[in-house]
């Protein structure tokens, strides 16, 4: 789940980090106007037009960018770099603690219920620490590495080696950060466990997140060896039928199916290869922070192509598990439906036109049109399968290929 705001504060971090001191000279006055007035006047303008939805988001873009000015133009990290002297992660911390700042005394003075912390504590758990905390742990290896004076080229291998730790520990960080809670309702859980089962997942762990009934999502959390793990939102639950919420689970299921979480991974090693052999045949330095931009927007636009893929395979496992449970042996109109109304249902409940287009998933109306031309096609012959397959052998042999040559 990449969150714009985690998303532009990881950049900018990044950025920090390999842009180098005498890039620009560091001028305090205005690394504290941008860090502290901008942000200010920001928040000012949000009280003032309280009644204006738009404002709060143009105060977290002021936010944002003024942090980023701060960082890249002024030097706020060459400045903090005077204050901690190479402290474990504490530069790292300080440099992105006044985006962070302010951004949480703008969800509190926005925050739409009465237990204001609570909504802080949900905002920097799901906007900063879903995010954030891996990176610094990733940071923390490589800072580990440089301090105890290991060369450059075993650096980089800690830093790899970092990484599949770090993959390992995911379903714990994640779940952990969201504070996602077992789900008490055993009936209902051992209902989406059967359907985890037809998936081939023997094992799987159900829970809740409550987000205070503000977000209607479900996660699904897990690589190859790692227990096989669904987080539904408590709106989720509370606002669809029985029968809508196993579609749903069933479509979560089938990520875990299709190994579609390993396909990512796969894809953004596979696009950091070829970006680093590309760019260095161009000249290009791969250390800097343009390239590291350049690289990160690569890779999200491959997450972002094969995730549509693997939405469309997962709803139309979907429509096939709901059919198999009736005892047909093609898509029925039911399963076909099932997870269309609930798709329907989140949408209206979010308030969100079934015409607009997620990044990540697409509109919610082109995959309602997808089930329903699924509708009397047997299992066997499900087309987005084969597509699926053969790009996911594209991507195997694109990794082996980017390794060998």
């Amino acid at each position: 789940m990449i969150r714009p705001i985690s998303l532009f504060l990881l950049i900018g971090l990044f950025i920090a980090n390999r842009e180098p001191d005498s890039a620009h000279q560091p001028n305090v006055f205005w690394a504290l106007l941008f860090l502290i007035i901008v942000p200010c006047v920001a928040i000012l303008s949000v009280q003032c037009s309280k009644h204006s939805k738009a404002i709060p988001l143009f105060a977290t873009i002021a936010v944002l960018l003024s942090w980023l000015v701060a960082v890249y133009f002024f030097s706020w990290p060459t400045l903090v770099h005077t204050i901690t002297q190479n402290v474990l992660l504490a530069e790292d911390v300080l440099i992105v603690f006044p985006a962070i700042f302010w951004l949480v005394v703008l969800w509190f003075v926005t925050s739409p219920i009465s237990n204001r912390l609570s909504w802080v504590s949900h905002r920097l758990r799901l906007d900063v620490f879903l995010l954030l905390i891996p990176a610094f742990f990733l940071l923390a290896a490589s800072n580990i590495a440089v301090l105890c004076s290991v060369s450059e080229e075993n650096v980089e291998i800690i830093e790899l080696l970092a990484c599949p730790i770090l993959l390992a520990l995911a379903p714990f960080f994640i779940t952990k950060i969201l504070s996602a809670k077992p789900m008490k309702n055993h009936e209902l859980s051992s209902s989406i466990v059967n359907i985890g089962r037809m998936a081939g997942v023997r094992q799987s762990n159900i829970l809740v997140w409550n987000t205070h009934n503000r977000i209607m999502n479900a996660l699904a959390i897990g690589i190859i060896f790692q227990p096989k793990t669904l987080v539904l939102t408590d709106k989720l639950i509370a606002n669809l039928t029985h029968q809508e919420l196993r579609a749903v689970t069933a479509h979560e299921f089938g990520h875990h199916k299709y190994w579609h979480i390993p396909f990512l991974i796969i894809t953004t090693v596979s696009v950091l290869i070829w970006s680093n052999k590309l760019l260095s045949f161009m000249g290009f330095d791969i250390g800097g922070g343009f390239v590291f931009v350049l690289q990160l927007v690569l890779m999200v636009s491959g997450i972002i192509l094969l995730s549509r893929l693997f939405e469309r395979q997962s709803d139309a496992y979907a429509a096939v598990a709901i059919s198999k449970a009736s005892g047909n042996d093609c898509v029925t109109e039911e399963g076909a439906n099932s997870l269309a109304s609930a798709l329907s249902a989140i949408a209206q409940a979010q308030h969100v036109s079934p015409k607009r287009n997620d990044p990540f998933h697409g509109s919610i109306a082109s995959r309602q049109r997808n089930l329903e031309s699924l509708v009397g096609c047997t299992f066997s012959a499900i087309p987005i399968n084969k597509k699926v397959l053969w790009i996911k052998l594209i991507i195997c042999v694109s990794l082996v290929l980017g390794v060998v040559v």
